[in-house]
């Protein structure tokens, strides 16, 4: 095969081919569980949780409830050092109160540091006017906290939604 030739050329643009895409260095293993992290990839990552509030599991009394990953109570918290940046509330069934019921979405700590008090029939809790929004104060969390709906004013009497919080990871 001569220097330069079209031969060569292909021979090592495969070589680099297989070199960098062999199986020994890009596994399912290397990739599940968030193992190719912010450090090795870039450093504008951002990360999404999803959380499930539904009146049927968690009640609708005054209070601030403790959110899971799922109906099934499934634990997730906020990671340490997260910078939270905005969220998103995917209504499937629509609040309802006998009264003058409240929202607020925040963290241990903070109620209201992604979603300031909103009266339960808002528009900005209609699923048709719904959009991503911007968290209401900037956050950065100094470790690991749960996400909070908070019921204030009165008990709601129903109500399910999913509640995506969208984050930035702290690069080091």
């Amino acid at each position: 095969m001569a220097y330069g030739s079209p031969q060569s050329n292909k021979y090592l643009n495969n070589l680099i081919r297989t070199e960098h895409i062999n199986d020994a260095n890009i596994t399912t293993a290397k990739l599940a569980n968030d193992a190719v992290t912010d450090a090795k990839t870039a450093t504008s990552i951002e990360k999404t949780l999803k959380f499930s509030y539904s009146f049927d599991v968690n009640g609708g009394d005054t209070a601030a409830k403790v959110l899971a990953a799922d109906l099934a109570g499934t634990a997730q918290q906020l990671p340490s050092g997260a910078i939270l940046k905005c969220f998103y509330l995917d209504i499937d069934l629509a609040f309802a109160s006998s009264g003058s019921a409240t929202i607020m979405l925040g963290h241990t700590g903070v109620t209201d540091s992604i979603m300031a008090a909103t009266a339960f029939d808002n528009a900005a809790l209609t699923a048709a006017t719904i959009g991503w929004e911007l968290c209401a104060k900037g956050t950065k969390l100094p470790a690991a906290k749960n996400l909070l709906f908070t019921i204030a004013g009165a008990a709601l009497t129903g109500g399910e939604a999913s509640i995506y919080i969208t984050y930035q990871e702290t690069i080091a």
